[in-house]
């Protein structure tokens, strides 16, 4: 039977509980013997089948109930997490899984599955960026019921039922079990929030060219930005990702005895960074500005953001991640207009952990990439071009479980003057 994609392989019968008989007779030449012997064993199948079936809806109904205490993978080795799991994947502690053959094994060990190496990370990494971190691991497990606690201990402090807990700005369900498959925007109306929103725009915008200005189809710089509508959209998958993965970036901050700490124009806005309670000083968290068009906004929101198609639209200055801007001004540089001339940018919570800061004016984007990904020492980039070139700051991360969407804001550009075509 098939399960969450994957097929368990089953050895062959072989002739007697084929569906060939022997030569070209009829049924009429089976014995009566033969004929209960098949009767008895349909009936013992159909049975083993309800019950199969009532055991996976059981199962369904709560991931996180029925938990084993351990899994043994190999003689004398016990796994009593994923947690441990996923550190007996990445014996290196880079915080990423890459090697298929050895995370294929312990897959099997864990599922009772077969199946081919490739096929087993096909199913893994989901942002096709080539490394797996934890937050993508236990997703995987929970698709494939494999009943172990997820294993966080400490550092957050918050940790809710199943392992996860949530923002104090949730509004929908929050018992795991209802919120599996929450994924819904919901129109700000209140008030306060709003002014928060707005003063986010009028803090960090910066009066500051750049030739990326040019695919806005203007050279003209805004001489300011008006907030027409803000929506806050809710993900239970990308929240269960992006909670996980900013709790292994605190404990990894937390153990390497030192975080240099950078706060960005973001931090100004005072109002919405309470309302959100950043963990800044742990973690390097932030929220920054994404600008994109409204499809690829409510696209994202529903299935957050795809690494294998990172710096296709920003470019690779700092290798090939997913670029974010301190300034509103930056991000309009990649909004598109509609019709009416409303523009449309992200707002986004993003975990940094350690930074790799760069102000060099040609830096090496494929080296930083390997630093961060390959090396495992660091979690992000800080690239200054605010130092070098006297333009604006750019976050880059190579993770999508490191981001997660607050807010889409729809907005108008605003100009003293009529901007020149």
């Amino acid at each position: 039977r098939r399960r969450s994609g994957w097929q368990v392989h089953r050895p062959s019968m072989g002739a007697e509980g084929s569906n060939c008989h022997k030569g070209v007779g009829s049924e009429h030449e089976v014995s009566d013997g033969k004929k209960k012997k098949k009767k008895d064993k349909k009936e013992k199948k159909q049975k083993k089948s309800k019950k199969d079936r009532s055991d996976s809806s059981d199962s369904s109904e709560d991931p996180w109930a029925h938990h084993r205490t351990s899994v043994e993978v190999s003689s004398g080795v016990q796994l009593n997490s994923l947690l441990e799991a996923f550190e007996l994947c990445d014996p290196a502690r880079s915080g990423y899984v890459r090697d298929h053959a050895r995370f294929a094994e312990v897959a099997m060990r864990l599922t009772g599955l077969r199946d081919s190496a490739d096929s087993f990370w096909h199913q893994l990494d989901r942002d096709g960026n080539g490394a797996v971190s934890f937050p993508e691991f236990v997703e995987w497990a929970q698709m494939n019921r494999v009943a172990l606690p997820i294993g966080l201990t400490g550092g957050t402090g918050d940790v809710g039922p199943g392992g996860i807990a949530f923002p104090s700005t949730w509004k929908g369900p929050r018992d795991p079990r209802v919120a599996v498959g929450w994924n819904q925007r919901t129109m700000v109306t209140d008030g306060k929030l709003f002014a928060e929103l707005q003063q986010m725009l009028d803090l960090t915008y910066k009066k500051v060219w750049t030739r990326d200005r040019k695919a806005t189809g203007n050279n003209q710089v805004p001489d300011g930005y008006k907030l027409v509508r803000a929506m806050h959209s809710e993900n239970f998958s990308d929240w269960n990702r992006y909670y996980l993965k900013r709790h292994r970036l605190v404990q990894d901050c937390a153990n390497g005895g030192w975080l240099q700490q950078y706060q960005p124009l973001t931090a100004q806005a005072s109002g919405i960074c309470a309302r959100h309670t950043l963990r800044a000083e742990v973690c390097n968290e932030w929220l920054l500005f994404h600008g994109t068009s409204a499809n690829a906004a409510e696209a994202i929101c529903r299935g957050d953001f795809t690494m294998h198609l990172s710096g296709s639209a920003t470019g690779t200055l700092y290798g090939r991640g997913t670029y974010f801007a301190e300034s509103i001004t930056k991000a309009d540089e990649y909004a598109k207009a509609d019709a009416e001339g409303n523009c449309c940018a992200l707002v986004c919570r993003v975990a940094g952990g350690q930074v790799l800061y760069n102000e060099q004016v040609e830096p090496s984007g494929p080296a930083m990439q390997d630093m961060v990904l390959k090396d495992g020492l660091y979690h992000s980039i800080i690239g200054d071009r605010e130092k070098c070139r006297g333009t604006f700051k750019e976050y880059v991360v190579f993770d999508a479980d490191q981001v997660y969407v607050e807010y889409i804001l729809v907005y108008k550009r605003e100009y003293a003057a009529v901007p020149a075509s």
